[in-house]
């Protein structure tokens, strides 16, 4: 975690990576939780491309300078599961 402390990494950069880390990870739990379904590498794909484009959103729109890296992986890795979350429900329903 000494990549955290370095000043130089790019705070959208950081976001978008924890964004993507927690789309990967709402995947896993979606297949932890089905019943006899395969793993889906295209659902994966989906979901990166969509945390992406929502870490890039949020990136761009919160003050960076007030939040630290710390903060800004936890609202990177919350942003990418909640929105592959959220396009889960809604194309279920």
């Amino acid at each position: 975690m000494a990549f955290l402390a370095d000043p130089m990494v790019d705070p959208t950069l950081l976001t978008v990576g924890a964004a993507v880390i927690g789309a990967g990870l709402n995947t896993v739990r979606g297949y932890l939780h089905s019943e006899g379904d395969s793993y889906s590498a295209k659902k994966l794909a989906g979901a990166l491309i969509i945390s992406t484009f929502a870490a890039i959103a949020v990136a761009q729109t919160i003050a960076v300078d007030s939040v630290g890296l710390v903060g800004l992986a936890l609202i990177g890795l919350s942003t990418g599961f909640a929105a592959d979350f959220a396009i889960t429900k809604a194309k279920k329903d």
